[in-house]
């Protein structure tokens, strides 16, 4: 509360904020818990109130005192809780690791240690370097078809893993309730989305694989509606086309 004070002077809207941070919780079993610290679990205003937390607790310390403290470049990127800092060199991001962990600390906020690390990301060394996981993306560095180093980016194996288990009980469930169109007309903003946002320069691979291996999902299960077959692939491929399912596509590249 005192975060929101510094911008807004509305004390009916921070008597708002103060109520909706005491709300409770509704469990399916009818019981209300309440809060100790913390915005609710799951409330229409708590991802907003965690994103100006955060900022007070990271970005600004990272502006104000990392920043200055550094031999050379830095930058922070985060969206809501992930995030991922670079450093030119090797000394400053050690100092910052040290004390990144009390300046969390001191906001009852921890690191996930799993997700937490220090790696060696440099275009000197393409061939061996390391990877790293961000907002469902592998980045690792890789060169051009020129020759030159490059930043290139796929989907993350966790996510790929994740997007066929969400489709496969998606039709697991809906394949007896629907009908053929509905199915396939699900299945075309499914899949749109999906190459909306994963449809960067360099990621064309991914996107085919996770294209076949939904498309022998949906074959599978369509044809385990009823004891009788529902289609072979040259039908279900036509039924592809007919319901004009989009084909992976690179839409371009994040900047």
């Amino acid at each position: 509360m005192r975060m929101l004070e510094q911008r807004i002077d509305d004390q009916r809207f921070l008597a708002l904020i103060r109520k909706w941070l005491k709300a409770g919780i509704l469990e399916e079993d009818g019981q209300t818990i309440y809060p100790v610290t913390g915005t609710p679990q799951g409330g229409v205003v708590s991802a907003v109130l965690a994103n100006i937390y955060l900022h007070y607790a990271l970005d600004l310390w990272f502006e104000r005192v990392v920043k200055p403290r550094c031999q050379r470049d830095v930058m922070l990127m985060r969206f809501a809780d992930d995030f991922v800092c670079c450093f030119q060199y090797q000394h400053d991001v050690l100092r910052f690791y040290e004390v990144l962990g009390k300046r969390l600390g001191k906001f009852k906020l921890e690191l996930s240690a799993a997700k937490t690390r220090v790696i060696k990301f440099t275009r000197f060394e393409t061939k061996d370097s390391e990877s790293f996981d961000f907002l469902g993306f592998e980045f690792r560095w890789g060169t051009s078809r020129a020759g030159k180093p490059l930043v290139t980016m796929r989907t993350s194996k966790k996510k790929f893993r994740v997007a066929l288990a969400v489709i496969l009980s998606w039709i697991k469930k809906e394949r007896c309730k629907l009908g053929t169109s509905a199915i396939f007309i699900k299945l075309r903003q499914k899949l749109q989305g999906h190459w909306n946002y994963y449809g960067v320069s360099g990621n064309s691979e991914m996107l085919k694989r996770f294209y076949w291996k939904v498309c022998r999902i949906m074959f599978k299960w369509l044809n385990r509606r009823s004891q009788r077959r529902s289609c072979n692939w040259q039908g279900f491929s036509e039924m592809l086309r007919y319901f004009r399912i989009p084909l992976p596509r690179i839409i371009g590249y994040w900047d």
